[in-house]
C-alpha cells in the first residue's frame, strides 16, 4: 500500500505496496454466519493463502486512483503465482512466482527479487492473529454491505492507542476473502482504500499451467533479459553477506512491536546493508541501515499513509518506513542502538 520516501530511496523496498498481496486469497467455505468477528478474521487469514481469482480492483490514495488486473493462482501444494498490471497510466506490472518477484516497468530492465524466510511470507500476505492482537487493537462488527455485486461482512479493527492506523475489512460472505480494505486515521474518512470492482473465483490448477500466465501474456512480451538479485535493486545484482551477530538492536520498542526480521546483503559497492521488520501482527515497518552514504534521507517524509524518518546513527545511515503513523515511525528510531565499533 508503499510512499514518498520511495522517490528519494529508489533502492530500498517498502512494505505492503502491492494492493493484490496484501488483499491474497482465501478456500472455499460455507458462508460464516452468525461467526464472531474474531472467527471471520481467523477466516479471512485462512482465506490468504488458498484461492485462486482473477479480478479489477481500484487503489485510492491522496485523491489518486489507480485500477489494477489482478490474476492468482494457487498450485495444489499451496504455492501462489500473481501477476499484478495497471489499467491506467504507463503500463506496469507486478509479478509474483512463489519466493521471487518480478517488476516491469516500460523501456526498463526487469528487476527479479528471490526472497525467503519471513521475508517471503511478509511479501505473500500479512499473517493476522486476532488473539494476539487483542491487547493492541478492537476486534468488532460493523455490519454489511454491497461490494463488486457480494454481500459482505465489515469488521473494524480499532487501534487501543494512536500508534498504528485502524482498519475496516469487507469480507465476502460466502468465502471469506476481503473484498475491500480501508485504512484508518483519526479522520473519519479513510487515508487510503483497496476495493474489487469485479471478481472471478478460479479452481486450482497445476504449477506451470498455461492458465497461470494468460495475464503475463496478454499484457506484455517475455523480457529478454533479467536482474536477479537476493535483496531488492534498481541498478545491480547484490549478494548475500555473511552471517554473523548484528551491531544493530533496539533499547525500546513503540508498544506491541518487535523485530520480526533481521536481513542484511552486500549492496553493488560491496558495503554493508542491513535491515529489520517490526511489526505488531497486522501493522509493519521497516529500519535500513547502511554504511557512510550521502544519498540517504535526511529528516521526515510522507505520501499517503506511509511515513518516512532518515537519520545519522554512530555514521551509518538509518532510514526507518512503514505504513504507521509518524510518532510509531520515530519512536523506532530513537531506539535503535548501534553496538560495534565506533567510526
Amino acid at each position: 500500500m508503499t510512499a514518498g520516501a520511495e522517490g528519494t530511496h529508489e533502492r530500498r523496498p517498502l512494505l505492503g505496496r502491492a494492493p493484490a498481496v496484501a488483499l491474497a486469497a482465501v478456500l472455499l467455505s460455507p458462508p460464516a454466519i452468525g461467526a464472531s468477528p474474531e472467527a471471520q478474521l481467523e477466516r479471512m487469514v485462512s482465506a490468504l493463502r488458498t484461492l485462486s481469482y482473477e479480478g479489477t480492483l481500484v487503489y485510492l490514495s491522496d485523491n489518486r486512483l489507480e485500477a489494477l488486473r489482478v490474476l492468482h493462482r494457487v498450485d495444489p501444494d499451496g504455492r501462489a503465482h500473481e501477476q499484478i498490471l495497471t489499467l491506467n497510466g504507463p503500463v506496469r506490472s507486478l509479478v509474483r512466482d512463489h519466493d521471487q518477484v518480478t517488476c516491469e516497468l516500460p523501456d526498463a530492465l526487469p528487476i527479479s527479487v528471490r526472497r525467503s524466510g519471513i521475508a517471503g511470507d511478509l511479501l505473500r500476505s500479512r499473517v493476522i492473529d486476532p488473539e494476539a492482537l487483542g491487547p493492541l487493537y478492537l476486534v468488532h462488527p460493523l455490519g454489511s454491505a454491497r461490494v463488486a455485486g457480494r454481500q459482505t461482512e465489515v469488521i473494524g479493527v480499532i487501534p487501543r492507542d494512536d500508534l498504528r492506523y485502524g482498519y475496516r475489512f469487507y469480507l465476502d460472505a460466502e468465502s471469506g476473502l476481503p473484498l475491500k480494505s480501508d485504512l484508518m486515521g483519526e479522520d473519519p474518512e479513510p487515508i487510503e482504500q483497496i476495493m474489487f470492482t469485479s471478481l472471478n473465483l478460479l479452481p486450482t490448477v497445476p504449477r506451470g499451467s498455461p492458465e497461470g500466465h494468460e495475464l503475463r501474456a496478454a499484457a506484455m512480451p517475455e523480457p529478454a533479459a533479467r536482474v536477479d538479485a537476493t535483496a531488492p535493486v534498481t541498478d545491480a545484482p547484490e549478494q548475500p553477506a555473511a552471517r554473523h551477530p548484528s551491531d544493530w538492536g533496539f533499547a525500546d520498542l513503540p508498544a506491541g512491536f518487535e523485530v520480526v526480521l533481521n536481513d542484511r546483503w552486500l549492496d553493488a559497492s560491496g558495503a554493508m546493508v542491513e535491515h529489520m521488520v517490526v511489526s505488531d501482527g497486522l501493522a509493519a515497518l521497516s529500519v535500513y541501515v547502511e554504511g557512510d552514504t550521502e544519498e540517504g534521507l535526511a529528516g521526515a517524509a510522507r505520501m499517503g499513509a506511509i511515513h518516512a524518518l532518515g537519520r545519522r546513527v554512530a555514521g551509518h545511515q538509518v532510514t526507518v518506513v512503514g505504513e504507521v503513523p509518524a510518532k510509531t515511525i520515530e519512536a523506532t528510531l530513537d531506539g535503535l542502538r548501534y553496538s560495534g565499533p565506533q567510526r
